[in-house]
């Protein structure tokens, strides 16, 4: 979807200063290989548009510096010229799925994503599976809001479990088992299986108290159940144009079908997508979007003598600059930010788990250690990918297990 007149203006933009490197999480853990930072990624972006105006097809190899972009915008906020290395990155990544310019270099990892994601309305194929938390729960149908977790809390039990899975076996194999998948992806189904029961008990507990704090709030919702669809988030983040946005018209249609006006989102990945980015690709896609904090009263919290400390999840502090989180955790608890923290913030490297485990788990180990130097008590998320690569030891807490914590009594 994106021309490369306009990968050619934002490349030309940068003047080569290095500042981005300073910030880019990727480029220590990739040894300091200069194509694994933001400025290699724009120059190679650069040399990506002169290949294709001189003959039309792109002759380097170009897949793994662009897949291994986390997209977390912090380069972006200490760029002198403007450039976005991440916005970079995301329209190289559509070159290469898109296959019009240069052949056989999409991760075979992301088109399984893809194919299940477009088949069976989930990453992993295992949509029916994710709603087994709300069982016994009520939700109101004719409230005209929906409560929308799009899978992500719950995935996570199943991504941390294949991902741990993926260090262990040679990414060669990793890529040729994908490529299998992705040709016949009724051998998800085995995905069912394999999942982290600790980790899958602690977020189904969080999306319980999640509801608990809105119902405390006098929220009325409904919860689509079994019939709830991925957001389709991985899918722009992946390149992947075309099908995000045929995947967003079919969710338009879903919200449309069940009389939805309001949705309340849980993440950051799933909020941004619904309000900010597929209005830019679809016309009619117009809800009004929430993050669940805005219907909760900050003031019916008790604060506490803990120090805290608060990961900022990329999408929400670079990308949209949504600090009301922050204000929550500053709200329950005595708070100390890292020396990482509001636009440049250090990512937690999870956008890369499944198509890089190991790179994904040396940058969540670089931001656990600056995390922990605050000397906090409790490291506090907002993001169920983040609470999922930051997990490292007992200390760290999803936000709203401490605001149930510390919630006033009716």
């Amino acid at each position: 979807m994106n021309s490369t007149k306009d990968l050619f203006e934002e490349t030309e933009k940068c003047i080569s200063c290095g500042f981005c490197e300073a910030v880019c999480p990727t480029l220590p853990s990739m040894n300091y290989r200069s194509i694994y930072g933001a400025r290699g990624r724009v120059l190679l972006a650069r040399e990506v548009v002169k290949n294709i105006n001189e003959s039309g097809k792109v002759k380097l190899k170009i897949n793994d510096p662009f897949y291994t972009c986390l997209d977390c915008y912090a380069c972006f906020y200490v760029c002198p010229a403007g450039v976005n290395a991440g916005k970079v990155s995301e329209m190289v990544k559509d070159i290469v799925t898109e296959e019009k310019y240069v052949k056989k270099q999409e991760k075979n990892v992301a088109k399984m994503i893809k194919e299940s994601i477009m088949k069976y309305q989930n990453p992993l194929g295992i949509k029916e599976k994710l709603s087994s938390w709300s069982y016994g729960m009520e939700f109101n149908k004719n409230s005209g809001t929906l409560l929308y977790t799009g899978g992500m809390y719950q995935l996570m039990a199943y991504s941390k479990y294949l991902s741990n899975l993926e260090k262990k076996i040679n990414p060669e194999i990793i890529e040729n088992l994908a490529d299998a998948i992705a040709k016949n992806t009724g051998a998800l189904k085995f995905t069912s299986l394999m999942y982290d029961k600790n980790l899958k008990d602690r977020m189904d507990n969080i999306l319980k108290s999640i509801v608990e704090l809105l119902k405390y709030s006098g929220i009325e919702f409904d919860y689509l159940g079994e019939e709830e669809p991925y957001s389709g988030a991985f899918l722009f983040e992946l390149g992947y144009m075309d099908e995000f946005i045929e995947y967003g018209k079919k969710l338009m249609e879903l919200f449309k079908k069940r009389n939805i006006s309001k949705i309340i989102a849980i993440d950051p990945h799933t909020y941004e997508v619904l309000k900010s980015t597929y209005p830019k690709y679809i016309k009619d896609f117009q809800f009004d979007v929430h993050h669940y904090l805005e219907f909760i009263n900050i003031n019916n919290f008790i604060k506490s003598n803990e120090k805290l400390t608060f990961h900022e999840p990329c999408h929400f502090v670079t990308h949209e600059k949504y600090d009301l989180p922050l204000k929550f955790v500053s709200k329950i608890g005595d708070v100390v930010l890292p020396d990482r923290h509001g636009t440049n913030v250090f990512c937690c490297g999870g956008p890369d788990e499944l198509l890089y485990p190991k790179l994904s788990e040396s940058i969540s180990q670089k931001r656990f250690e600056q995390l922990k130097t605050t000397g906090a008590e409790k490291i506090v998320t907002a993001c169920p990918i983040c609470f999922v690569n930051l997990y490292k030891d007992e200390t760290v807490y999803d936000l709203a297990e401490l605001l149930i914590k510390n919630k006033k009594s009716l």
